[in-house]
């Protein structure tokens, strides 16, 4: 079921923001961080969440407000996902520019870690605690049927899927130590 599958995507982004935890407090206890792999991580989720596992929840998301719901919560999980791309970019950027040698405060840098992980997290933790029990309550065997004709072939995950794509053997190899 397509929730199964998002709720199993849910899973694998909180192991990368829990590998991105671990580098915040790293650099909160003065030891030193491999920014590649931060990239990596980051790199991952704007291609992957962004461009697979956001649309499929969108999809989710439409329908229930034009069928179930009597407010505008589903319409704003769609413009948090929207912020979300808009915070990752921005988070994708900074780690750039200390790649490129940029000079980034530590405590500066240690800030928007914090942020991003922290807005990461609690967005799945507030779709699956609050929006994906209403999904199960509420959706019916057609309305099932409704979405699965909306969704489009979504590339495999390139890094849980069946292959891991050679742009994240590393952070795959990191993940499976």
């Amino acid at each position: 079921m397509m929730l199964d599958s998002i709720h199993t995507e849910h899973g694998y982004i909180n192991r990368l923001l829990n590998i991105l935890q671990q580098k915040l407090d790293a650099i909160e206890n003065g030891r030193t961080v491999n920014y590649s792999l931060i990239k990596d991580i980051v790199e991952y989720l704007q291609q992957y969440a962004e461009h697979c596992h956001h649309p499929k929840e969108d999809i989710l998301y439409r329908y229930y407000q034009s069928h179930y719901a009597k407010n505008g919560d589903m319409q704003s999980l769609e413009q948090e996902h929207h912020q979300l791309a808009q915070l990752t970019a921005e988070f994708a950027d900074t780690v750039e520019m200390v790649l490129m040698d940029a000079v980034i405060p530590l405590d500066i840098f240690a800030e928007k870690l914090n942020v991003f992980v922290t807005r990461q997290k609690a967005h799945l933790e507030f779709e699956e605690k609050n929006i994906f029990p209403l999904i199960r309550r509420d959706f019916t065997a057609e309305d099932w049927v409704a979405v699965s004709k909306e969704l489009h072939v979504y590339q495999d995950d390139p890094l849980f899927g069946e292959h891991v794509d050679a742009r994240y053997q590393k952070l795959s190899e990191h993940i499976s130590t």
